[in-house]
């Protein structure tokens, strides 16, 4: 099954399957805006790149944790009250709030089904540990990865959206025996160095996910973006994994183009 992917910057993305729209985390806040994250604060270094047309007709969006590089207020007020929307707990209050609520909660290991126009999708919330330490992951709070089962009439596909997390032996076991298309990663080891310790994955815990879960395609994001993002994309490059697609800010990923190529 074919499918294009557009990166906004940081981990909001866009997918569109045929007639089907399913967009990632918005955060759309201008470069420079300063977020305060309590124990740290963290400039945005690049422009999010879309157009108000890429936000309309989104018939799913994933929500995975109400951190403020997923989800600002920006990006709350592109999201259409007739959208279904699925989120982990937090990023629900943060929802309701906004008066949207066409909204299905996950918690890990819970899973709905949905039809939405010609497609079948299943959704499975998949363990995110935003955090080498304990401690730093408990401050973080539980976000959600996703699994997605895309199904039209014999046609599927499979994606794999980590979130923010970081490479835990709980998280492969969720993804055991799953197929996977399409894994979206949350890279830029946010914060690694400090006293808080990596919350996000690195190049090193990408390679390993990927010899664990064999993706056809991997598509870095939550890279560059922020300045708590320590990361260089650099790092992912220097892994020289064909199966890795990197992507400026604002490009699609286009697997029809790709199979006109090949």
């Amino acid at each position: 099954m074919d499918y294009r992917l557009k990166w906004i910057g940081g981990a909001t993305v866009i997918i569109t399957i045929g007639q089907l729209k399913i967009a990632v985390d918005p955060v759309l806040c201008p470069k420079g805006t300063i977020q305060d994250y309590f124990w740290f604060k963290s400039a945005r270094l690049e422009d999010p790149i879309f157009a108000s047309s890429d936000f309309e007709d989104i018939d799913l969006w994933l929500i995975t944790h109400d951190h403020e590089d997923h989800l600002d207020d920006i990006g709350i007020s592109y999201i259409s009250k007739t959208s279904k929307i699925i989120s982990n707990p937090n990023g629900s209050k943060k929802l309701l709030k906004n008066n949207l609520n066409n909204i299905r909660m996950l918690r890990w290991g819970q899973s709905t089904t949905s039809q939405i126009k010609e497609y079948r999708i299943e959704v499975e919330a998949i363990p995110a540990i935003h955090g080498i330490n304990p401690l730093s992951a408990i401050l973080a709070g539980r976000g959600n990865g996703y699994y997605l089962k895309i199904w039209k009439a014999d046609q599927e596909l499979y994606i794999y959206i980590t979130g923010d997390m970081v490479y835990k032996k709980k998280t492969i076991k969720a993804l055991q025996g799953k197929k996977v298309d399409l894994l979206i990663a949350n890279m830029g080891a946010a914060q690694q160095g400090s006293w808080i310790m990596t919350l996000t994955l690195n190049a090193e815990m990408l390679k390993k996910m990927i010899g664990q879960l064999h993706p056809t395609t991997v598509i870095p994001v939550h890279f560059g973006t922020f300045e708590h993002y320590k990361e260089p994309v650099e790092e992912v490059k220097a892994l020289q994994d064909q199966k890795i697609q990197i992507l400026d800010t604002g490009d699609w990923y286009d697997t029809t183009a790709v199979s006109d190529l090949q």
